[in-house]
């Protein structure tokens, strides 16, 4: 109860729950710098999904209770969901993933969303909605898109989502830079290519080093990256299907707040930056 004449603070929207995963992170003990760990953290939440070493490239271990190998996992995860199906595949899908596959798209589409969803009567014209389909309808065939593939389609099921509330669960203020979201599935796609046999150690080490570089350029520690990742998650998953995008809310940030709160994460270990504070729940963001 709060004191008499006391007034009552507002909730930090963004900050994770205690709800979280508490099984402690597995690492390998493996010798590598800082700079590796940190390669490996900007992709930490298809590590921990997979139940894989903080400190190796490899989805490793190997599961006891799988008929599967981890080889044989990720080659079928990589042609089943991305259509990756040998070393080229994987690097072109790389070097799209470090450029921007969906952040640009949500950079672009989401102030016209807000604006649209926001808007006061307009009597005597027609509404910013129509507006702006028929401006991104344009600019989609510009770009090669068609049909369900274009940007006004994106904006649609953006704006409902804005309409529905669901985007009001996301921490705030909302993280609009979601490259967090792109650069995060670079990292499981090195990982899982090498694990398939299609990249070296070497070679994935060096594109997820790329990663890194462009996360230290959009964010200053791992709260922020960890918002901008859940942000391109939910605008992906409303764009796929806005029935589930609801639901991955409330399991992403689990799995994130697991991330940001367990001791054994490797966002627990280093920081974003060299030389900056590594992150505890008392610390501010």
């Amino acid at each position: 109860m709060q004191p008499a004449g006391s007034a009552q603070r507002p909730r930090v929207a963004g900050f994770p729950g205690p709800d979280i995963d508490e099984e402690p992170d597995v690492w390998s003990g493996a010798a590598i710098d800082d700079d590796r760990i940190r390669a490996l953290a900007v992709g930490a939440y298809y590590g921990r999904s997979w139940g894989a070493f903080c400190d190796g490239v490899a989805f490793l271990p190997e599961e006891d209770d799988s008929t599967a190998t981890r080889r044989e996992t990720a080659i079928e995860g990589l042609h089943e969901s991305w259509g990756v199906d040998n070393a080229e595949d994987a690097r072109d899908t790389i070097r799209r993933l470090l450029v921007g596959m969906h952040a640009p798209l949500f950079e672009l589409v989401h102030p016209l969303a807000v604006a649209a969803a926001t808007e006061q009567g307009r009597v005597d014209r027609s509404g910013l909605a129509d507006e702006h389909r028929e401006f991104l309808h344009t600019l989609s065939g510009f770009r090669g898109y068609r049909g369900p593939a274009g940007i006004d389609r994106d904006y649609d099921a953006w704006l409902q989502a804005i309409k529905l509330g669901i985007t009001d669960s996301l921490p705030s203020p909302l993280q609009t830079d979601a490259a967090a979201w792109d650069l995060a599935r670079l990292v499981f796609i090195a990982r899982a290519a090498h694990t398939a046999g299609y990249l070296t150690e070497d070679e994935a080490w060096e594109h997820m080093l790329g990663g890194l570089d462009r996360a230290r350029q959009h964010y200053r520690n791992w709260r922020q990256l960890g918002d901008g990742f859940l942000t391109g998650a939910i605008f992906w998953a409303a764009t796929q299907d806005l029935s589930s995008a609801r639901t991955q809310i409330a399991e992403r940030r689990r799995m994130l707040a697991g991330l940001h709160l367990r001791p054994s994460s490797p966002w627990r270990r280093v920081a974003l930056h060299p030389g900056a504070p590594v992150f505890s729940p008392a610390s501010p963001a």
